[in-house]
């Protein structure tokens, strides 16, 4: 039976959106799950729960719902994150240029550099979102606790390769930091959360704690709607990482 903690969001998603929610599954995606939210050429909400992760799925598919949620309550529409394509392909070349990626051929060197660039705007887009779907969930669907705490510690665990030195080489140190701040600002939000430090321990030892912190201290600072939220920590973060430049929001209507 279904957990009744995600039937209540997907019920809600579609009370506030006027959407239902599909569930799927896909053999691989590039996390846990994918979303697609509605529009007028699918007009339904697709989440699709990676084969690998079906274990957990009850807090996935709630976990994108909340997602839904945060998405469809800004004023101004549904927000899309929309890189400024010139001044991302000016960053990518300067990446290129990082002696790290030399070793590499001419264009192995600048597909490695995009992806870098963009993993990191995707990155920035999507942490924020992220964390503000854990802690809706964590306060909203205490049934769903366990199954919350198992995925964070896989997806935190898996944050973690990125710390190898193999990792640190290649990356720009620019791109790196950034990264790993992110991915420490996630760590202390969950340590928080579920009252442990074990999470936080190796991004603390690397010097990017007072930097994670500060990424916090604005999210906590910012109020408004979900989305409202959501779209301003992302500039907050920006604003704080140097990245504001790279990107701009569109909005489309409901």
């Amino acid at each position: 039976m279904p957990n009744a903690d995600t039937e209540r969001l997907l019920a809600l998603v579609e009370e506030r959106t006027g959407y239902r929610v599909t569930v799927d599954t896909i053999d691989t995606c590039a996390g846990d799950a994918e979303m697609i939210s509605a529009a007028a050429d699918h007009p339904f909400h697709l989440v699709r729960i990676a084969q690998n992760r079906l274990a957990g799925a009850d807090y996935l598919v709630a976990l994108q719902c909340t997602m839904l949620l945060s998405m469809w309550s800004h004023p101004l529409g549904i927000p899309k994150f929309r890189p400024i394509a010139n001044k991302v392909a000016y960053f990518i070349k300067k990446a290129a240029d990082w002696r790290g990626l030399a070793r590499l051929s001419s264009t192995l060197r600048e597909q490695t550099a995009q992806q870098l660039v963009t993993g990191l705007l995707h990155q920035l887009q999507s942490t924020p979102a992220e964390l503000i779907g854990i802690e809706y969930c964590y306060r909203e669907c205490p049934t769903l606790r366990k199954l919350q705490g198992d995925a964070m510690n896989v997806n935190l665990r898996y944050n973690t390769q990125s710390l190898k030195a193999e990792v640190k080489a290649l990356a720009p140190p620019d791109i790196y930091e950034k990264n790993q701040i992110m991915c420490a600002a996630l760590a202390r939000f969950w340590c928080d959360l579920a009252g442990t430090e074990a999470a936080w321990l190796p991004y603390k030892s690397i010097g990017v704690d007072t930097q994670a912190t500060e990424l916090l201290k604005k999210f906590h600072e910012t109020t408004g709607s979900l989305g409202e939220r959501s779209t301003n920590i992302v500039d907050a973060w920006a604003d704080e990482l140097g990245l504001r430049s790279l990107y701009e929001w569109e909005y489309r209507s409901k």
